[in-house]
């Protein structure tokens, strides 16, 4: 960012070559951030014109007064810029999970309708007011250039009339269709109408059952060029109709059901196409080792696959490892019952070539299991664990000592111990590629201090000054640490910090507050359990007086604010 200031003050020839959009557009390329968009707007009027499209074109409202500020400038009668015409998508849905939705009306989504004519993606997160079916029918209306669509807790009659724009044709460049509908009480005529008219839809994500030969043939005629398939449940006849048909997917997610046997997947496993990612949960007392064996050998295309398979055993891991020759992500969910050996086959198979493993719920898998993976698996990238209890913190050390390359590490449920351990071996092995770090602890509170390493400000401080990279950081952890000013002083540090969730050793103050809120990039906070009265009573009022500033939420014995 010091060339780009400094661009502004400069004369000669080759200086002044630097300001041309040709080479903004080049330089605009490695600017991955918001905030330093916006400082690049003062350069000069080019790179106003320029940079300006790429702030407004996915508005984000954290806040009831950003939305109202996105509306107010809508409304400009003389706007320096078409505002309007940058906006590519929208989410009508809270920030956070827990939080309420801003106060969204019927006449704001007109002016959206009309002001945003290029919206390309929307996200609408329930059909309450003001997201009725004639509100919804007149936006999808307006925007025939929409490429995806996403809507969550509807029913049977409002998609039959909201998606009307998506069945008579209105919407012809859509690309990706997602109904998350909670209840799965609406029927697929729907889907056959969108898809008969709306053909370059690829991507098609359901919370609904594909229970139906007739059901399966109907998506995949349909939807003739999809390649992501997603649903919450699919049977054998389901099963057999989509992969007979779906000749181009490349991504397929859903939980098979009882029917699917190991003997009946298996006669099914040469109809799948060249998938690149397979996500299966199954939840029946059922393994798999005959598809798995016979499955893996047509799938040579394969990078990634998520495993939520209570009863599968590790033959299953193995013949994916060996046979899946592109193989670079694997997830393990609630598999309770693999061992070592199948994460000792993934390291043997896979080693350098693994670059995402996620291991979840495992009571079985150990060091030894995890040791292969550190010396065999170098170029690993991610790497989270949640609740293996045979895994310690020599699991660990190990990744992080040998793993120099890690760009996320998360940690759940693990004692404060084993997460100093870990923040103290990044601090010395990591070469700087950490953007992400995740630790949270048992939450059991212990008396041990006999722990030779502390979890404390100093460790956070080399963390900081080895990993400068981090943009989100979580540390829902017990510290060793009295002094807040010390910890605040320590968390500035973190120089491109844009997220963190912290639960505070000691209650930060409102003078800390007013520190941390002084951090160039950091603009989302999440405080558990972690303010004085006072620092509380200032948050309340700022957010009452509606003042920007950094974007923080409290969470007290389960209250936000």
């Amino acid at each position: 960012m010091t060339l780009i200031y400094s661009l502004i003050e400069q004369n000669t020839a080759a200086q002044k070559v630097l300001l041309s959009p040709d080479v903004l557009f080049c330089i605009s390329n490695y600017i991955d951030r918001q905030d330093d968009t916006f400082n690049c707007l003062f350069v000069n009027t080019v790179w106003t014109m320029v940079l300006v499209r790429q702030l407004w074109k996915s508005p984000i409202w954290k806040t009831a007064e950003s939305y109202q500020k996105f509306l107010r400038t809508l409304r400009s009668r003389k706007p320096k810029f078409l505002y309007g015409n940058m906006v590519q998508r929208i989410i009508f849905k809270s920030h956070r999970c827990f939080e309420s939705l801003p106060e969204f009306s019927s006449v704001d989504l007109k002016l959206i309708s009309r002001k945003c004519p290029n919206i390309k993606h929307i996200t609408i997160s329930n059909q309450r007011q003001p997201f009725t079916v004639s509100n919804v029918t007149a936006m999808l209306s307006s925007t025939p250039n929409l490429i995806s669509f996403t809507v969550s807790n509807c029913d049977n009659e409002w998609l039959h009339g909201a998606l009307r724009p998506m069945r008579e044709g209105l919407c012809p460049k859509l690309q990706h269709l997602e109904i998350n509908d909670w209840n799965r009480n609406w029927g697929f005529d729907v889907l056959k109408d969108v898809g008969e008219k709306c053909r370059n839809i690829t991507s098609l994500k359901l919370y609904q059952r594909v229970n139906k030969l007739e059901i399966a043939r109907m998506i995949v005629k349909s939807f003739p060029n999809l390649q992501i398939f997603e649903c919450k449940h699919i049977n054998f006849a389901g099963l057999q109709g989509l992969l007979t048909g779906a000749l181009k997917l490349k991504s397929l997610t859903s939980q098979f059901e009882n029917d699917i046997t190991d003997d009946a997947a298996e006669t099914l496993s040469f109809a799948f196409a060249k998938l690149e990612s397979l996500r299966i949960r199954i939840i029946h007392d059922i393994d798999y080792p005959k598809f798995s064996s016979s499955m893996s050998n047509y799938q040579s295309f394969l990078r990634h696959l998520h495993l939520a398979t209570v009863h599968i055993t590790d033959i299953t891991v193995e013949k994916f490892a060996e046979n899946c020759k592109f193989l670079e992500s694997i997830e393990i969910y609630m598999c309770f019952h693999l061992t070592d050996n199948a994460i000792i086959a993934l390291a043997n198979h896979r080693n350098i070539h693994l670059k995402h493993l996620m291991i979840a719920y495992n009571a079985r898998i150990t060091d030894e299991g995890m040791k292969h993976i550190a010396i065999n698996c170098k170029n690993l990238k991610t790497f989270i664990a949640m609740s293996c209890t045979k895994m310690t913190s020599s699991s660990f050390v190990n990744i992080t000592r040998e793993c120099k390359n890690l760009v996320e590490f998360t940690v759940r449920n693990y004692p404060w111990q084993t997460l100093a351990s870990i923040v103290h071996t990044l601090s010395t092995r990591n070469k700087g590629t950490l953007k992400v770090f995740k630790a949270y602890d048992t939450g059991i509170r212990t008396n041990d201090n006999s722990f030779n390493l502390k979890l404390n400000a100093a460790a956070l401080e080399k963390l900081a000054i080895r990993c400068p990279q981090i943009k989100s950081m979580v540390l829902r952890c017990r510290m060793q640490e009295s002094d807040g000013s010390c910890l605040i002083r320590t968390l500035k540090k973190f120089q491109n910090l844009e997220e963190l969730m912290i639960c505070p050793p000691v209650k930060f103050t409102k003078s800390d507050i007013k520190q941390l809120e002084k951090h160039k990039r950091l603009k989302d906070i999440t405080i558990i359990h972690g303010l004085t009265p006072e620092a509380e009573s200032f948050l309340k009022e700022r957010k009452n007086e509606n003042k920007g500033g950094i974007y923080i939420t409290v969470i007290n014995n389960n209250n936000n604010q």
